[in-house]
C-alpha cells in the first residue's frame, strides 16, 4: 500500500469515529459519505460499530454508500434519487453524468451511484443538493435532459454480470488474475505489485494469497469480479471455478 493510500485510510477511520462521537454526543443521527467500497471495508475492519451504525446508498448492494451512526432505519439517510430522462437514441455514459455534476463545483462525496439505462439514468445524491442539481442541469453534454425524483421506496436494481468458467492450476491470486484478465502470469504479478489489484476492496500485494468463494477481486481497468463457485478438481487435478464479472 502506498503512503497516500495509508494516509487516506487513516483519514476515513478518523472521520467515521468522529461521526459516531457526534451522534452519541448530540443523541441524533450523523452521517459520512458517500464513500466507496474500499472506504466502507476500511471502516468495517477498523472501527467498532454499534447496532445503530449502518451503511446505505439508496438501494440494496449500492457501491457508494453513506455511513450513518445513531440511525434506526434507511429512511433516515439524507439521500435522494434523481431520474434523468432523455431521448433513447442518445447514448450517455456514467462519465458524462459525473462530469456534468462535478462541473457544478460540488464534491465527489455528495454523489452516490450513477446507474445508466436506455433513455434515462438514476443518480443518488445528498438530499441537500438535489434541488440545486434539478435547477442547474438541463443538459448532459449536448443532450437535453429532464430531471424528476425517483421513489426510493420502490426502487430496485440488480447488477448485471457475466458468468465466466475457468480451469486454473491453483486458487492463488496471481493465477486467477491471469485467468480473468486473459494475461500472462508475469503480467498478473506486475498488476499485483503495482497496487492495481484489490481483494474485498483492499489493495492486495501478496500474489500467492489463496482466494475463497465470495472474494471480490477488482483489477483496475478490467473491472470487478466475484469468485462465485469452486467446482472441485478436473481429471487432471486442476481447479474448476466460476467467476462473475460485473459490467
Amino acid at each position: 500500500m502506498s503512503v497516500d493510500s495509508f494516509q487516506n485510510d487513516k483519514l476515513i477511520i478518523s472521520k467515521a469515529q468522529d461521526t459516531i462521537y457526534l451522534s452519541q454526543k448530540h443523541y441524533s443521527p450523523c452521517f459520512l459519505g458517500f464513500i466507496n467500497e474500499h472506504e466502507t471495508q476500511v471502516i468495517k475492519d477498523a472501527v467498532y460499530l454499534t447496532d445503530d451504525c449502518c451503511f446505505f446508498g439508496g438501494y440494496t448492494d449500492a457501491q457508494r454508500v453513506i455511513f450513518g451512526a445513531g440511525v434506526s432505519g434507511n429512511d433516515e439517510f439524507p439521500i435522494r434519487a434523481l431520474k434523468f430522462l432523455y431521448k433513447k437514441e442518445y447514448k450517455l455514459t456514467h462519465r458524462d453524468f459525473l462530469g456534468s455534476l462535478m462541473s457544478l463545483g460540488i464534491e465527489r462525496y455528495t454523489i452516490g451511484d450513477i446507474l445508466v439505462f436506455d433513455s434515462y439514468a438514476v443518480v443518488f445524491v445528498k438530499s441537500e443538493l438535489a434541488d440545486y442539481i434539478k435547477h442547474e442541469i438541463t443538459k448532459i453534454g449536448r443532450v437535453g435532459v429532464r430531471i424528476v425524483d425517483e421513489d426510493l421506496i420502490d426502487f430496485e436494481y440488480v447488477s448485471e454480470y457475466d458468468e465466466l468458467s475457468f480451469t486454473v492450476s491453483s486458487l492463488r491470486l496471481d493465477v486467477i488474475v491471469s485467468a480473468i484478465c486473459s494475461v500472462s502470469r508475469d503480467k498478473s504479478l506486475q498488476f499485483i505489485k503495482s497496487d492495481l489489484v484489490s481483494v474485498n476492496h483492499k489493495i492486495e500485494n501478496n500474489n500467492s494469497k489463496t482466494l475463497v468463494v465470495g472474494d471480490v477481486i477488482t483489477v483496475r481497468k478490467f473491472g470487478k469480479f466475484v469468485f462465485a463457485e469452486d467446482n472441485g478438481l478436473s481429471k487432471k487435478g486442476k481447479c474448476k471455478i466460476l467467476v462473475k464479472h460485473f459490467r
